[in-house]
């Protein structure tokens, strides 16, 4: 006499799923999907992962179902699904805390580098500030401490006129010698200060 599937107990659908019965296996799928999906959604919040990780070990499942010792198919299923949910918690725990070492690690290398060629290019720019004439190193010196084009002229007893031709050489001069920190590759903040 027939049975419908759905009347069936697990040990009975265990007993069809080793003889290989498609039936019985969707009857087993359909049994217990919701139960392990919402246990799983309730520890992962993810709904792509945790169907991924209830397909992941129904197909587990039917692979290996010739494998498999199963005394009791809730208990099997359920320690499955925590088993997964672990392995899917600690692989996130892991992949979260390599992005952060190598976060760690760019910013780290990303700023000794950059200190690195800020102190190249602040002794390049002080050797060629020493290069420049006297004069027009005073009023280059000058207006970038702020002290405006009129006073300078003033204090350095010169036309406005001379002292913004000093400023024009002093700034041609430096970035012609330091053209490698100034391309556009390489441009840094305090350049702007000083350019």
């Amino acid at each position: 006499m027939y049975r419908p599937l759905k009347a069936s107990s697990d040990t009975e659908l265990l007993g069809l799923l080793l003889e290989d019965n498609e039936a019985a296996f969707e009857e087993i799928y359909r049994r217990y999907f919701q139960k392990l999906y919402a246990l799983a959604k309730r520890r992962l919040y993810d709904t792509q992962q945790t169907e991924d990780i209830i397909h992941d070990l129904f197909l587990n499942l039917w692979l290996n179902r010739q494998k498999i010792q199963i005394d009791s198919l809730p208990n099997y299923l359920m320690r499955s699904v925590k088993y997964r949910i672990l392995d899917a918690l600690d692989h996130h725990t892991v992949k979260q805390n390599f992005l952060d070492y190598q976060l760690h690690i760019d910013q780290s290398s990303n700023i000794t580098e950059e200190n690195i060629l800020y102190a190249d290019a602040m002794r390049l720019y002080q050797e060629n500030l020493v290069v420049l004439p006297e004069r027009c190193r005073e009023v280059f010196l000058l207006s970038r401490a702020g002290v405006s084009q009129k006073e300078i002229a003033i204090q350095l007893g010169i036309s406005e006129n001379t002292v913004e031709n000093h400023i024009a050489k002093a700034l041609r001069l430096l970035k012609s010698r330091m053209a490698e920190f100034i391309s556009p590759n390489m441009l840094f903040p305090f350049f702007f200060f000083f350019f």
